[in-house]
């Protein structure tokens, strides 16, 4: 027997109403858009990033903190960590479109899987690296409101770590559905730490606070912000069932 909701319907009629068909369509379109933004911010501050480190690897110093300041000092202070961190944030910010391409999903699966598996030990180093840098020597200083960005840096490297632990074993459960869903979760944490620079460059420009109290804030923003953005795509295109149907094919049968 077909289920049927209250009003009659099923739940693959309710699903492609038209006004969801709309809603899913304009936020694909805005979602690209906005992704490819922060896709841009993110590889910006990682090549400026680089370029510093490799400048100040030129120099001779005994203390970074002294030398440069205390941001770009940690930078220098954790080298290691600090490459790890960009290297991996290269990979993932290169890697992560390219798994939400469905016809790239479709017709080269093979790329799909390995590009993937690329890209969640990827996130994994970034997280410990980022996670590393946070706790133990937060960029504003361990005092203070380097607490509050330690803080946050915990919290989300390992809400993330979470989050790719839970879609490997959804797929290697061939739970499609819940493996999508948390590979965006994954890809919206990922993104946080482009969304705190849009938001820190926009607070500093417009406002007098300093980038010490700014900084941490601003983390816990970017955080909240794509995961609420994150839970609300989900939800939007989650298919009747156990969600393996993709919401296009919902969709598009529904157009015809």
């Amino acid at each position: 027997m077909t289920d049927m909701t209250a009003g009659g319907e099923t739940p693959e009629l309710e699903f492609s109403a038209p006004s969801a068909r709309t809603r899913r369509k304009v936020l694909e379109i805005g979602g690209w858009l906005m992704m490819a933004v922060l896709i841009f911010t993110g590889l910006t501050a990682i090549f400026g990033r680089g370029d510093f480190l490799i400048e100040a690897s030129s120099q001779e110093f005994t203390d970074p903190i002294e030398q440069f300041n205390p941001f770009d000092g940690r930078y220098v202070q954790f080298s290691p960590a600090s490459w790890a961190h960009l290297v991996t944030g290269l990979l993932i910010f290169c890697l992560g479109p390219l798994q939400f391409i469905r016809p790239i999903r479709k017709n080269y699966l093979n790329f799909h899987r390995w590009s993937g598996r690329v890209w969640l030990v990827a996130g994994g180093i970034a997280a410990f690296s980022g996670g590393f840098i946070g706790i133990f020597q937060p960029f504003m200083g361990v005092d203070g409101q380097g607490f509050n960005e330690s803080m946050a840096t915990t919290f989300f490297a390992f809400y993330t770590l979470f989050c790719m632990y839970k879609a490997y074993t959804s797929i290697r459960a061939k739970k499609i559905g819940a493996h999508r869903e948390w590979m965006i979760r994954s890809w919206a944490l990922m993104l946080a730490i482009a969304t705190e620079r849009v938001m820190l460059g926009i607070l500093m420009v417009n406002s007098e606070i300093g980038i010490a109290v700014l900084f941490g804030t601003t983390f816990w923003m970017a955080g909240v912000t794509n995961i609420a953005a994150s839970e609300i795509w989900i939800n939007l295109t989650r298919t009747p069932g156990n969600g393996a149907r993709h919401w296009k094919d919902l969709d598009a049968k529904a157009a015809t």
